[in-house]
């Protein structure tokens, strides 16, 4: 039973990242002109690819496919290292601009990015752990 419990919690945690990642990806509509182009290609390619690989995730579990767990820590690494990159040069990006709508949404799609990247991280050592 505890076991289920582990694979609810995770699952719930995987939920999460996705409501963060496709707010990230609302929000990064809304304020795009980050400055840099490096910053905003990074941005877009993290939070569109995240989407669609844990929209993969969640695909594989309504199957009831066995994802291999060096796989989920290998992508959870993977975007916590891409969303802390992203939220980071975010800040950077918007630090010192006026203050006016459109960084007030950067600087929420940043804080967003960098909570994600967490989320990510806490993920990889629950199922590290779970191992």
């Amino acid at each position: 039973m505890a076991n289920e419990d582990r694979k609810a919690h995770l699952n719930a945690v995987k939920f999460l990242e996705l409501a963060f990642a496709i707010a990230c990806l609302v929000l990064h509509f809304y304020s795009f002109n980050d400055g840099d182009i490096i910053t905003s290609f990074l941005a877009t390619g993290t939070f569109c690819g995240y989407i669609l690989i844990v929209l993969g995730i969640f695909a594989g579990i309504l199957m009831r496919a066995p994802i291999h767990k060096r796989i989920d820590i290998f992508f959870s690494v993977i975007g916590c290292c891409l969303f802390v990159t992203s939220g980071v040069l975010l800040f950077e990006a918007w630090e010192y601009s006026f203050r006016t709508r459109t960084r007030d949404l950067a600087m929420v799609k940043a804080s967003l990015a960098i909570v994600d990247g967490a989320l990510f991280g806490f993920d990889a050592i629950f199922t590290l752990k779970d191992k």
